[in-house]
């Protein structure tokens, strides 16, 4: 492995470390909420929310979620679909996770750019 490989290497396990980190941060600081919007969610099948001012779109299927991270005008910046399963018990355990890695991309793309 050259030097610029294992450099690569560590700055990727740096920015992994970094992202997963901020999930549980997330995950921890807005758990009541996380509850909440997994619950509209079940409910309506579609949710909307704002995250440090970038809007989140969020649609569940009968097996999973997607979430659509997008501005003002509506061009769509990142998406991402997660399978949870058929039962309603799975996808309200799966949802908080999914909520935090939502806005750790926002979080990250604005760090980033």
């Amino acid at each position: 492995m050259t030097t610029n490989e294992d450099e690569s290497s560590l700055r990727d396990d740096a920015w992994d470390d970094r992202y997963f980190s901020l999930i549980l941060e997330l995950e921890e600081k807005h758990s009541s909420r996380y509850v909440s919007q997994a619950m509209q969610l079940l409910e309506q099948k579609h949710l909307e929310t704002s995250f440090e001012g970038v809007r989140i779109k969020y649609k569940l299927s009968p097996t999973g979620c997607s979430f659509f991270v997008g501005n003002d005008d509506s061009r769509i910046r990142h998406s991402s679909w997660k399978r949870m399963g058929w039962r309603k018990a799975s996808k309200m355990n799966a949802l908080p996770n999914f909520f935090a890695t939502s806005e750790a991309d926002v979080q990250i793309d604005k760090t980033e750019y």
